[in-house]
């Protein structure tokens, strides 16, 4: 019954100071629904259970090489076959696409295309995946010449086939080829992330073309398509891993005529979310900073008003009311702060989830799943439990040690204790220091995000639509198909250029069509080749460069004369005339693509003049300039000219989906049979690649800017009560000669001196706690002077103002000393 009356009355006295107890709401509801968001979103893609045994065991690697000039290499299937063989002590491997291979479905409906993802036999029983239906790929399947078989991710199975739980046995075209479905995902496996379909490796390989056919006759071996994925024994460190996995590589390779190179690895969770993990995990230290400074500001206002309710407390005391009365219905008080202040904060969570669902970047596994389930409410529960704790101890503790007959006198009714003032300036400090902390961490990383927007990545992505068009018509090759297309597409009235290349920028992330290169003058060895620098190898049409806004530098582009019977020509980049011809000029000397292996020496190894030198481009990511080489398309071997970009003209942007109708439209009149995907813009590319920093600034911020009103809120309400509490004393100042400039330079040195020790302390803090948001600054140094220097401004400035108010205000009161002391 006790408990019930403190409550009743707490909430009495809270509607009698409506002011302060939606300050005090407020600041907590906002505190703990952004607590409370952040980790919905925080638990659903890092913490949440997920469908793969043990996930902190797995790690995935690939080769690496800076002397080659790639930070990602693919592996053979049998290169990482035998690794694993060496390195058993390490762990279990397993072999993975590095990227999703498009089949064609045809047969239900429409032709369609799915992205699959070739695995090895053993790679499910690794993850400890298990089928909804039917089984997973086996070792049984994962042969050169086993019948090809397929496992459906639960969306194509319930989007494609209805959930027909007869799929299991049924059997697909897939790229012209019946191929069995043997098994159905659940709707919870989605790795890697967005796969439709998984398929075995080595059928797809095949057992290999004799070299006399122009083939490769062992696939297994010399086609680099796949990322080792690797459990490991418990006790084995990453580093450990990858230092063995190295050194079993360099024995593999010490039998291949190839280049060296190291392995790289990374844990399994770090790869899958990419740099949106680290982003999250630092989101969440700062906003457990936003709840200690939320709950500091609202104990100094609690404290503010056991100063001020110190009389009213004494009189209870006196007439026989015990301290532990007093301090349970500080108590009280402060749960019903905490808990209306929770209840609204779960109500704004909602809110701010779809605002960090719209801000986060594409591709997060598992984001969809953010929502306020059981372990979400728990985790907000606890911290209604912590802020209530964190809220109300100081309060209590001043309130149930208040000394009776200081209390009583008539001055007090006004003025706050000593010590009372002291924890407020402690709190206060306390919470400057933890602002800075914020805004220094939201600065690096705002101008990490500016560095990433003002990249030259070598094209003009403004107006561009792109799209992948693939002609499915035998009679012509489909390079010369796309060169006979283009020119239609570029008569469209919406149209500035068009053009088509082999891969577009960044279209498979790190990963491209690599080759090494032999320059003319070097000597044409394999030896030779593999100290050069791996090549990125691409074909593009004459106008893409004009369509992208590509510099040529030097020499000329391609021609309609640079037919497939013509003299082999080649474009190269300006990073591999350096590489390759350092110091002369480029144009007119020859290259060679180089083969590696003495049986597969076919077309890509002639020599191609170079014709011209065009702008670097960072078609593998902002981390890499690769070295890029250019073949005409009809005289390309690399691969079909297929990804199309189309510059609209200026102000035409908004017509872009009319002009991809009219290119879908028109390409069908061409070949009924054609494929259409990847429609897009440009801009989208590039947006997706600095996705994670734009997230991670605009959080931040959001997240400091609040801290930081928060604690100058706190500093004016604690100039404001130092002024009222010291008015006696500034009014015989007054008398005794001072000037209103006198007390005003007085309460400027005060809260100066505050604010001076939490910025000192918060820019010692923030040398420390910036180190975890190392992968998150591009371009900027963590220690970085011009943030440092921009945040201790931006505090002195608003110091100053908050300072300035309450100061100007004492000093206009004590300009008529006697009134005031006749007052008091």
């Amino acid at each position: 019954m006790s408990v019930m009356r403190d409550l009743r009355l707490a909430a009495r006295q809270l509607r009698m100071a409506p002011g302060y107890t939606l300050a005090a709401i407020a600041t907590l509801a906002l505190a703990i629904g952004a607590s409370t968001a952040i980790f919905s979103a925080v638990y659903a893609v890092l913490l949440k259970p997920m469908p793969i045994r043990d996930p902190q065991q797995l790690v995935i690697g690939w080769g690496t090489s800076r002397a080659l000039n790639m930070r990602v290499i693919e592996l053979s299937y049998l290169d990482i076959q035998d690794i694993g063989s060496a390195t058993p002590e390490v762990g279990t491997v397993a072999s993975v696409g590095s990227s999703a291979w498009t089949l064609i479905l045809d047969g239900e409906g429409d032709p369609i295309k799915l992205p699959s993802v070739g695995v090895s036999g053993n790679l499910f029983d690794l993850l400890g995946a298990v089928p909804l239906l039917g089984r997973t790929i086996t070792p049984d399947d994962d042969r050169p010449t086993s019948a090809p078989v397929v496992v459906l991710s639960h969306e194509v199975w319930a989007g494609q086939f209805g959930s027909d739980p007869r799929i299991i046995g049924r059997k697909l075209r897939l790229d012209d080829r019946l191929t069995e479905v043997v098994g159905v995902m659940p709707a919870s496996f989605n790795y890697p992330h967005g796969t439709a379909m998984w398929q075995a490796i080595a059928p797809v390989l095949g057992p290999g073309v004799p070299d006399g056919n122009g083939g490769n006759p062992n696939p297994m071996r010399n086609v680099g398509v796949l990322f080792m994925i690797g459990r490991l024994v418990p006790g084995v460190t990453t580093e450990a891993a990858r230092d063995a996995w190295t050194r079993a590589n360099a024995r593999v390779l010490a039998n291949s005529p190839g280049p060296r190179y190291d392995i790289a690895v990374t844990p399994f969770l770090d790869y899958q979310i990419g740099p949106a993990r680290q982003a999250m995990w630092a989101l969440f230290g700062a906003v457990g900073v936003l709840l200690l400074i939320a709950c500091a500001n609202v104990s100094g206002l609690m404290l503010t008003r056991v100063s001020l309710r110190a009389h009213d407390d004494a009189i209870r005391t006196a007439i026989g009311g015990s301290r532990l009365s007093i301090a349970r219905l500080w108590a009280a008080e402060t749960v019903w702060l905490t808990v209306v202040g929770g209840a609204l904060g779960l109500l704004a969570c909602r809110g701010l989830i779809g605002m960090i669902i719209a801000l986060a970047p594409e591709g997060i596994p598992r984001l969809d799943e953010v929502t306020i389930d059981l372990p979400v409410a728990a985790f907000s529960i606890a911290i209604m439990t912590v802020a209530t704790l964190l809220c109300g101890i100081a309060p209590i503790r001043h309130a149930g040690s208040v000394n009776v007959t200081d209390a009583l006198n008539d001055g007090s009714r006004t003025m706050a204790g000593g010590r009372s003032n002291r924890t407020r300036s402690s709190l206060l400090v306390a919470q400057i220091g933890l602002a800075v902390v914020l805004l220094v961490a939201a600065g690096l990383v705002v101008r990490s995000f500016g560095a990433l927007r003002s990249l030259d990545f070598g094209f003009s992505d403004a107006a561009v639509l792109r799209l992948k068009v693939e002609p499915r018509a035998p009679s012509q090759p489909v390079n010369r198909w796309i060169s006979e297309f283009i020119p239609q597409i570029a008569q469209l009235p919406d149209v500035e250029a068009a053009g088509a290349v082999y891969l577009t920028p960044m279209e498979l992330g790190t990963i491209g069509q690599g080759t090494w290169a032999i320059g003319e003058g070097q000597p044409e060895t394999r030896e030779q080749a593999s100290r050069n620098p791996i090549v990125n190898y691409q074909a593009a049409t004459t106008d893409y460069f004009r369509t992208m806004k590509i510099p040529l530098i030097s020499g000329r582009l391609f021609t309609d004369e640079d037919r497939d019977n013509a003299p082999r020509v080649a474009l190269i980049s300006e990073s591999t005339a350096a590489a390759l011809f350092p110091g002369v000029n480029p144009v007119g000397k020859r290259i060679k693509a180089a083969s590696f292996n003495a049986n597969q020496r076919n077309k890509d190894g002639v020599w191609r003049t170079i014709v011209g030198v065009v702008g670097n481009v960072r078609y593998k990511g902002m981390h890499e300039i690769p070295l890029d080489m250019y073949d005409p398309p009809a005289q390309s071997t690399v691969g079909t000219v297929t990804s199309l970009v189309v510059r609209l003209k200026p102000g035409r942007e908004q017509q872009a989906v009319a002009v991809a109708a009219a290119i879908q439209t028109q390409a069908r009149q061409r070949d009924p049979r054609v494929l259409i995907s990847g429609i897009g813009m440009m801009s989208r590319v590039v947006d997706k690649e600095i996705a994670p920093w734009r997230f991670s600034a605009w959080v931040f911020s959001l997240f400091a800017a609040l801290a930081f009103t928060l604690s100058m809120l706190g500093l004016f309400s604690v100039v404001s009560l130092d002024v009222a509490n010291r008015r006696r004393e500034f009014a015989i100042r007054m008398a005794l000669g001072a000037t209103g400039g006198h007390i005003v330079g007085g309460v400027f040195r005060a809260a100066g001196l505050r604010a001076a020790v939490g910025v000192a302390a918060g820019l010692a803090l923030a040398t420390v706690a910036t180190r975890s948001l190392e992968s998150l600054l591009f371009g900027v140094r963590m220690n970085d002077a011009m943030t440092y220097s921009a945040v201790v401004a931006l505090v002195a400035g608003v110091v100053a103002i908050a300072s300035y108010l309450p100061a100007r205000r004492a000093a206009a009161a004590a300009a008529n000393p006697v009134a005031l002391l006749r007052r008091d």
